[in-house]
């Protein structure tokens, strides 16, 4: 081999290398978004919901709604609180919620909770490449709560 064979193929060995790891490391482009607004990254456009789940008070009437959204283009999820047939929240008062979005793999975990006035949040995203998660949410009515946890994805 000469010197010139042997120095286009260890610039070949190199590329091969480099292009692999880039390969390997893609999940990591998802892990960029953990902590982020999945509405302002452009995440939440043609993201779907994945698992739903609903929150019964004890006595009956369903309160709150629970959604674990997915971004197929961005590989994140995130969990989105909607109450039901309660007024608007007011804070340190009545009729408030909050939601969680929990990664299995590592208890990574983000909150959001209902402004005053509204009737749903959403949580920032985590990243959701090669592992699962869920969503949990409570509301109440002002005498009473309800919580729904929803399946992971």
């Amino acid at each position: 081999m000469t010197a010139l064979t042997r120095r286009v193929a260890s610039v070949a060995a190199v590329v091969v290398t480099g292009l692999s790891l880039l390969a390997i490391a893609s999940p990591a482009s998802a892990a960029a978004y953990d902590g982020t607004d999945p509405i302002a990254t452009g995440c939440a456009t043609g993201a779907t919901t994945v698992r739903k789940a609903y929150g019964t008070l004890p006595g009956g009437g369903t309160i709150v709604e629970v959604e674990l959204r997915y971004s197929s283009r961005c590989r994140t999820s995130w969990a989105r609180l909607t109450t039901i047939g309660i007024p608007a929240c007011r804070p340190g008062d009545d009729y408030c919620g909050y939601a969680n979005v929990h990664r299995n793999s590592d208890g990574r975990e983000y909150a959001c909770w209902t402004p005053g006035g509204g009737h749903g949040c959403y949580t920032a995203q985590v990243n959701d490449s090669g592992v699962t998660s869920y969503a949990y949410g409570v509301a109440d009515d002002g005498a009473q709560s309800a919580s729904a946890t929803t399946g992971s994805y």
